[in-house]
């Protein structure tokens, strides 16, 4: 990093570190080669303002933060776990293979990003890897009403994150070459609202591949101001919502 651009994050940090929150890791649970579940904990923890489907912006090291969606956030205890992914080998994945219980780090938030606070009705989330934390909080909300659509590299792989996770009943499709799998999981996405019309709807992962599923939805009768969206990464693009 050039000395200009570093003087420019310490001076960035300085101006917002009254909204950051000082924590350390309190436990680690590796469910596979990619997954891991990190709790934090910290005192400022207890008077966190979270809502269901809101972020965590965690710094990974070198003032450069990435986003992840607390699962739970106890404020009594002063804690909040996440699920991270490590899905290639940029700064986010350096982080988690060399992080340990007592490391100290800095989060900004829980804040605002999508709000199941009020969700009593059927649901339907579409995701990749990235959305498993998303969807464990769906799913925690609304229970069975709650229908997940993933595409995933490897689904026999990443339900070893799934299962011990506690999300059950999901739609889990492996990704194809050609895209042609995102078609039938919009077909089957349409096919359940069509028998539910007042289900709401969520598309998260990949932005490419939300822009697909939400063409195929529109083009299907779907209004898109039906479809909440949160872009989570992004070829060639780092640090997503």
């Amino acid at each position: 990093m050039s000395e200009s651009n570093s003087f420019f994050k310490r001076s960035i940090k300085s101006v917002f570190s009254i909204f950051l929150t000082q924590t350390k890791v309190s436990k680690m649970e590796r469910f596979s080669e990619d997954f891991v579940l990190i709790e934090m904990t910290g005192t400022k923890l207890k008077e966190a303002k979270w809502i269901p489907g809101s972020k965590v912006q965690v710094d990974v090291g070198n003032l450069t933060y990435r986003t992840y969606t607390p699962i739970s956030v106890d404020k009594n205890e002063g804690k909040l776990s996440f699920l991270a992914y490590q899905r290639n080998d940029g700064p986010a994945s350096t982080w988690i293979q060399s992080l340990k219980v007592g490391d100290p780090c800095e989060v900004f938030g829980p804040r605002e990003s999508l709000d199941f606070s009020n969700l009593t009705e059927d649901a339907i989330l579409f995701g990749d890897e990235t959305s498993f934390g998303i969807a464990k909080v769906l799913q925690n909300k609304v229970g069975k009403k709650s229908h997940l659509f993933l595409e995933l590299t490897s689904p026999e792989v990443e339900k070893k994150a799934l299962d011990p996770l506690g999300v059950t009943g999901q739609r889990l499709v492996e990704r194809s070459l050609d895209g042609s799998h995102l078609q039938t999981i919009a077909k089957e996405m349409f096919d359940l609202i069509s028998k539910i019309p007042d289900a709401k709807i969520f598309l998260t992962g990949r932005a490419s591949s939300i822009q697909q599923v939400r063409t195929y939805l529109k083009n299907s009768g779907i209004p898109t101001n039906r479809l909440k969206v949160r872009a989570y990464w992004a070829d060639g693009k780092k640090g997503l919502d």
